[in-house]
Protein backbone atom coordinates (compact mmCIF):
# COMPACT_ATOMS: atom_id res chain seq x y z
CA UNK A 1 0.00 0.00 0.00
CA UNK A 2 1.39 3.47 -0.83
CA UNK A 3 2.22 5.86 1.22
CA UNK A 4 -0.04 9.04 1.37
CA UNK A 5 1.91 12.01 1.46
CA UNK A 6 0.78 13.31 5.19
CA UNK A 7 1.72 9.84 6.26
CA UNK A 8 5.41 10.65 4.58
CA UNK A 9 6.07 13.89 6.23
CA UNK A 10 5.01 12.85 9.42
CA UNK A 11 7.55 9.87 9.57
CA UNK A 12 9.90 12.63 8.21
CA UNK A 13 9.07 15.40 11.54
CA UNK A 14 8.89 12.21 13.66
CA UNK A 15 12.47 11.13 12.53
CA UNK A 16 13.54 14.49 12.87
CA UNK A 17 12.34 14.96 16.70
CA UNK A 18 13.66 11.62 17.89
CA UNK A 19 16.52 10.59 15.99
CA UNK A 20 18.85 11.38 18.96
CA UNK A 21 17.07 9.44 21.28
CA UNK A 22 18.77 6.84 22.89
CA UNK A 23 17.46 2.87 22.26
CA UNK A 24 14.73 1.40 24.40
CA UNK A 25 11.95 -0.27 25.26
CA UNK A 26 8.56 1.52 23.79
CA UNK A 27 5.33 0.36 23.88
CA UNK A 28 2.73 1.83 20.78
CA UNK A 29 -0.56 1.89 21.35
CA UNK A 30 -2.81 1.67 18.73
CA UNK A 31 -0.32 0.45 16.08
CA UNK A 32 -2.38 -0.14 12.93
CA UNK A 33 -0.16 -1.75 10.78
CA UNK A 34 3.12 -2.09 12.88
CA UNK A 35 4.83 0.31 10.06
CA UNK A 36 5.96 2.78 12.71
CA UNK A 37 6.84 -0.17 15.21
CA UNK A 38 8.78 -1.39 12.43
CA UNK A 39 11.07 2.27 12.29
CA UNK A 40 11.84 2.20 15.53
CA UNK A 41 12.92 -1.88 16.00
CA UNK A 42 15.15 -1.14 12.65
CA UNK A 43 16.90 1.49 15.00
CA UNK A 44 17.65 -0.96 17.92
CA UNK A 45 15.12 -0.28 19.95
CA UNK A 46 12.84 -3.07 21.54
CA UNK A 47 8.91 -3.03 21.78
CA UNK A 48 5.54 -3.95 22.43
CA UNK A 49 2.36 -3.05 20.51
CA UNK A 50 -1.61 -3.29 20.71
CA UNK A 51 -3.93 -2.42 18.33
CA UNK A 52 -7.77 -3.04 18.59
CA UNK A 53 -8.56 -4.44 15.55
CA UNK A 54 -7.58 -8.70 15.46
CA UNK A 55 -6.79 -8.35 11.54
CA UNK A 56 -4.21 -5.67 12.85
CA UNK A 57 -2.80 -8.01 15.44
CA UNK A 58 -2.37 -10.31 13.56
CA UNK A 59 -0.75 -8.35 10.67
CA UNK A 60 1.68 -6.71 12.87
CA UNK A 61 2.63 -9.98 14.45
CA UNK A 62 3.76 -11.22 10.45
CA UNK A 63 5.35 -7.77 9.62
CA UNK A 64 7.43 -7.99 12.40
CA UNK A 65 8.01 -11.84 13.32
CA UNK A 66 11.86 -11.13 12.11
CA UNK A 67 12.48 -9.28 15.21
CA UNK A 68 11.23 -12.29 17.20
CA UNK A 69 11.72 -11.89 21.02
CA UNK A 70 12.36 -8.18 20.12
CA UNK A 71 8.68 -7.03 19.43
CA UNK A 72 5.28 -8.40 21.66
CA UNK A 73 1.98 -7.86 20.12
CA UNK A 74 -0.46 -8.15 23.26
CA UNK A 75 -4.19 -9.11 22.80
CA UNK A 76 -5.34 -6.54 25.79
CA UNK A 77 -3.41 -3.96 26.95
CA UNK A 78 -3.89 -5.24 30.89
CA UNK A 79 -1.30 -7.76 29.92
CA UNK A 80 1.87 -5.27 29.71
CA UNK A 81 3.36 -4.69 32.67
CA UNK A 82 3.17 -1.02 34.61
CA UNK A 83 5.84 1.22 35.25
CA UNK A 84 7.98 -1.21 32.14
CA UNK A 85 8.85 0.78 29.28
CA UNK A 86 11.13 4.13 28.45
CA UNK A 87 8.67 5.39 25.87
CA UNK A 88 5.05 4.99 25.27
CA UNK A 89 4.13 6.17 21.22
CA UNK A 90 0.82 6.71 19.85
CA UNK A 91 0.50 8.15 16.24
CA UNK A 92 -2.96 8.93 14.89
CA UNK A 93 -4.99 6.82 17.77
CA UNK A 94 -6.15 9.63 20.18
CA UNK A 95 -8.27 11.86 17.67
CA UNK A 96 -10.25 8.17 17.73
CA UNK A 97 -11.11 8.22 21.08
CA UNK A 98 -14.00 9.84 22.68
CA UNK A 99 -11.97 9.85 26.24
CA UNK A 100 -9.04 10.41 24.85
CA UNK A 101 -8.13 11.74 28.81
CA UNK A 102 -8.79 8.93 30.53
CA UNK A 103 -7.24 6.42 28.00
CA UNK A 104 -4.44 8.34 28.08
CA UNK A 105 -4.00 8.13 31.65
CA UNK A 106 -4.39 4.47 31.69
CA UNK A 107 -1.43 3.98 29.21
CA UNK A 108 0.52 6.37 30.82
CA UNK A 109 0.60 3.58 33.98
CA UNK A 110 2.82 1.38 31.09
CA UNK A 111 5.39 3.80 30.99
CA UNK A 112 8.50 4.04 33.86
CA UNK A 113 8.26 7.56 35.45
CA UNK A 114 10.86 9.85 34.06
CA UNK A 115 10.04 8.00 30.52
CA UNK A 116 9.29 9.83 27.31
CA UNK A 117 5.92 10.07 25.56
CA UNK A 118 5.23 10.57 21.85
CA UNK A 119 2.80 11.16 20.24
CA UNK A 120 0.66 12.64 17.12
CA UNK A 121 -2.70 14.16 16.06
CA UNK A 122 -4.33 15.90 13.68
CA UNK A 123 -4.23 19.59 13.90
CA UNK A 124 -6.99 22.67 14.05
CA UNK A 125 -11.00 21.70 14.10
CA UNK A 126 -11.57 24.26 11.77
CA UNK A 127 -10.08 21.35 9.04
CA UNK A 128 -12.68 19.00 10.21
CA UNK A 129 -14.12 17.47 6.72
CA UNK A 130 -15.33 14.17 4.94
CA UNK A 131 -12.10 12.71 4.83
CA UNK A 132 -11.80 12.85 9.13
CA UNK A 133 -15.46 11.14 9.14
CA UNK A 134 -14.78 8.27 6.93
CA UNK A 135 -12.18 7.04 9.23
CA UNK A 136 -13.52 7.89 12.22
CA UNK A 137 -11.63 10.67 13.96
CA UNK A 138 -14.18 11.92 16.84
CA UNK A 139 -11.65 15.22 16.86
CA UNK A 140 -9.02 17.82 15.45
CA UNK A 141 -6.92 19.27 18.22
CA UNK A 142 -6.18 22.93 18.94
CA UNK A 143 -2.86 23.21 20.16
CA UNK A 144 -3.69 24.48 23.74
CA UNK A 145 -6.05 21.28 23.95
CA UNK A 146 -3.63 19.21 23.16
CA UNK A 147 -1.03 20.63 25.64
CA UNK A 148 -3.84 20.61 28.58
CA UNK A 149 -4.34 17.31 27.78
CA UNK A 150 -1.21 16.32 28.24
CA UNK A 151 -0.81 17.91 31.38
CA UNK A 152 -3.20 16.62 33.13
CA UNK A 153 -2.35 13.24 31.85
CA UNK A 154 0.92 13.43 33.57
CA UNK A 155 3.19 14.90 31.40
CA UNK A 156 5.51 17.78 31.31
CA UNK A 157 8.11 19.24 30.10
CA UNK A 158 6.07 18.96 26.76
CA UNK A 159 6.94 20.12 22.90
CA UNK A 160 5.00 20.33 20.00
CA UNK A 161 5.69 21.00 16.77
CA UNK A 162 3.29 21.55 13.59
CA UNK A 163 3.86 19.58 10.39
CA UNK A 164 2.37 19.03 6.82
CA UNK A 165 2.63 23.04 5.60
CA UNK A 166 2.53 23.84 3.33
CA UNK A 167 1.71 20.24 1.55
CA UNK A 168 -0.83 18.95 3.58
CA UNK A 169 -3.15 22.20 2.93
CA UNK A 170 -3.13 20.60 -0.84
CA UNK A 171 -3.76 17.35 -0.22
CA UNK A 172 -6.47 17.72 2.83
CA UNK A 173 -9.00 19.53 0.35
CA UNK A 174 -8.14 17.00 -2.42
CA UNK A 175 -8.96 13.91 -0.05
CA UNK A 176 -12.14 15.37 0.79
CA UNK A 177 -13.17 16.35 -2.95
CA UNK A 178 -12.27 13.01 -3.67
CA UNK A 179 -14.11 10.95 -0.82
CA UNK A 180 -17.62 13.83 -0.59
CA UNK A 181 -19.77 11.00 -2.43
CA UNK A 182 -17.81 7.97 -1.07
CA UNK A 183 -20.30 5.99 0.83
CA UNK A 184 -18.60 2.34 1.43
CA UNK A 185 -18.06 3.52 5.22
CA UNK A 186 -21.22 4.45 6.36
CA UNK A 187 -22.64 1.56 8.22
CA UNK A 188 -19.61 1.23 10.17
CA UNK A 189 -19.27 1.90 13.81
CA UNK A 190 -16.68 4.88 14.17
CA UNK A 191 -14.54 2.14 16.15
CA UNK A 192 -15.07 -0.23 12.75
CA UNK A 193 -13.84 2.90 10.66
CA UNK A 194 -10.61 3.38 12.55
CA UNK A 195 -9.52 -0.03 12.64
CA UNK A 196 -10.48 -0.17 8.73
CA UNK A 197 -8.61 3.38 8.24
CA UNK A 198 -5.10 1.57 9.44
CA UNK A 199 -5.25 -1.26 6.81
CA UNK A 200 -6.94 0.30 3.75
CA UNK A 201 -7.33 3.52 2.23
CA UNK A 202 -10.79 4.40 -0.17
CA UNK A 203 -9.97 3.12 -3.52
CA UNK A 204 -10.09 6.62 -4.89
CA UNK A 205 -7.42 7.97 -3.04
CA UNK A 206 -5.47 4.78 -3.57
CA UNK A 207 -6.28 5.07 -7.57
CA UNK A 208 -4.90 8.56 -6.83
CA UNK A 209 -1.90 7.85 -4.88
CA UNK A 210 -0.75 5.59 -8.06
CA UNK A 211 0.15 8.49 -9.67
CA UNK A 212 1.62 10.42 -7.28
CA UNK A 213 5.58 9.86 -7.18
CA UNK A 214 7.79 9.84 -3.38
CA UNK A 215 10.14 12.26 -5.50
CA UNK A 216 7.50 15.14 -5.50
CA UNK A 217 6.86 14.75 -1.81
CA UNK A 218 10.62 14.28 -0.28
CA UNK A 219 11.35 18.07 -0.69
CA UNK A 220 8.40 18.88 1.50
CA UNK A 221 10.20 16.91 4.22
CA UNK A 222 12.43 19.54 3.90
CA UNK A 223 10.46 22.51 3.89
CA UNK A 224 8.07 21.50 6.51
CA UNK A 225 10.77 21.99 9.06
CA UNK A 226 10.74 26.15 8.60
CA UNK A 227 7.43 25.69 9.68
CA UNK A 228 7.90 23.26 13.06
CA UNK A 229 7.28 26.18 15.00
CA UNK A 230 4.12 27.57 13.72
CA UNK A 231 0.77 26.64 13.70
CA UNK A 232 -0.16 26.50 9.85
CA UNK A 233 0.32 22.41 9.21
CA UNK A 234 -2.05 19.67 9.32
CA UNK A 235 -0.79 17.30 12.04
CA UNK A 236 1.19 17.61 15.65
CA UNK A 237 3.93 15.88 17.35
CA UNK A 238 3.78 16.51 20.63
CA UNK A 239 6.49 14.64 23.17
CA UNK A 240 7.36 15.13 26.96
CA UNK A 241 8.13 12.59 29.72
CA UNK A 242 5.95 11.09 32.64
CA UNK A 243 6.01 13.07 35.96
CA UNK A 244 7.41 11.26 38.96
CA UNK A 245 5.94 11.63 41.68
CA UNK A 246 6.82 12.87 45.26
CA UNK A 247 8.25 10.56 46.93
CA UNK A 248 6.76 8.70 50.03
CA UNK A 249 7.89 8.83 53.32
CA UNK A 250 7.28 6.23 55.77
CA UNK A 251 5.96 7.87 58.51
CA UNK A 252 5.62 5.18 60.59
CA UNK A 253 9.37 4.76 60.89
CA UNK A 254 9.49 8.77 61.50
CA UNK A 255 10.74 9.78 64.72
CA UNK A 256 8.90 12.38 66.63
CA UNK A 257 9.96 14.32 69.42
CA UNK A 258 8.82 13.40 72.72
CA UNK A 259 6.38 15.83 74.32
CA UNK A 260 6.95 18.07 76.84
Amino acid sequence: MKKQPKLILRESCIDDVTHAWPAGSFVEMGAGTGQMSRLFLERGFTGAAHDLGVDSRKMIRERLAYAGERMRVVDDVAELPVDAFDYLFAFEVLEHIEDDLEVLRGWMAHLKPGGRVLVSVPAHARKYGRSDLLVGHVRRYEKSGLLSMLADAGVGDVHVVNYGYPLTEVTRRISNRLVKHDHTYDDLTPEERSIRSAQAKPKVINRVLALVSDKVVSPFRVVQRWFYGRDLGDGYVAWGTKRKLPRQVDTSKVEHPAAC
